[in-house]
């Protein structure tokens, strides 16, 4: 099955949603963003969740110890990185890692297996923000990645495509957030819905 994770959680009532509807994780941004949350309110928001939902924190050229810090407070189960983190930082991260990639092209095999993250994320290249601009990539920059490589694939998904994105590329994971915003922002609780639908009829016809 594709593993569906939440990005962008700002509240406990959205982080709910994507627990009922199946959600395998919940992303909360710590970095510079329109969807940064402060530490208090995600440890909030955590304590509140039962072990049913993994709890993951975004974070873009943090400082190691402000990392574990936080992880400890908010009881995040892993954290992704999204910046220029080198591959003795994820070394010694006592959580297990995401590491994204903005990719501007077929990902070279040999050089991303410099890291040992838990899983990567591979998501769209963008000269203004780190992941969440809602544009897609060109799939095909992952067709020849060796099996052994799991990864999440992030980027401008949403319910028109991540059936399609699921039957190209067998992801272990997909990762959405303006995909299921309303156009001002915020989680759409009917759109998280119909996104995990898509994903599980995704599965289904790929299964058969």
């Amino acid at each position: 099955m594709t593993l569906v994770k939440i990005c962008g959680i700002k509240n406990t009532e959205e982080a709910v949603c994507a627990l009922s509807h199946g959600a395998w994780a919940i992303g909360e941004v710590f970095a510079p963003s329109l969807r940064r949350i402060e530490v208090e309110e995600a440890a909030a928001i955590n304590r509140s969740l039962n072990s049913n939902i993994i709890k993951i924190g975004v974070f873009v050229n943090e400082k190691l110890e402000e990392v574990e810090r936080i992880a400890g407070l908010c009881r995040l189960d892993m954290v992704q990185l999204h910046g220029d983190e080198p591959p003795e930082y994820l070394d010694e991260l006592k959580i297990p890692v995401i590491k994204s990639f903005s990719l501007t092209g077929s990902p070279d095999p040999e050089y991303f297996r410099r890291w040992r993250p838990y899983i990567y994320l591979f998501d769209t290249f963008s000269t203004s923000v780190r992941g969440g601009s809602g544009q897609t990539f060109n799939w095909e920059w992952l067709e020849g990645l060796p099996r052994e490589i799991r990864f999440i694939l992030a980027g401008g998904l949403n319910t028109g495509n991540v059936r399609r994105a699921i039957r190209r590329l067998r992801p272990l994971a997909v990762d959405v957030s303006s995909g299921v915003e309303y156009p001002r922002g915020g989680k759409d609780p009917l759109l998280i819905e119909a996104f995990i639908r898509e994903v599980k009829e995704a599965d289904t016809s790929v299964s058969q």
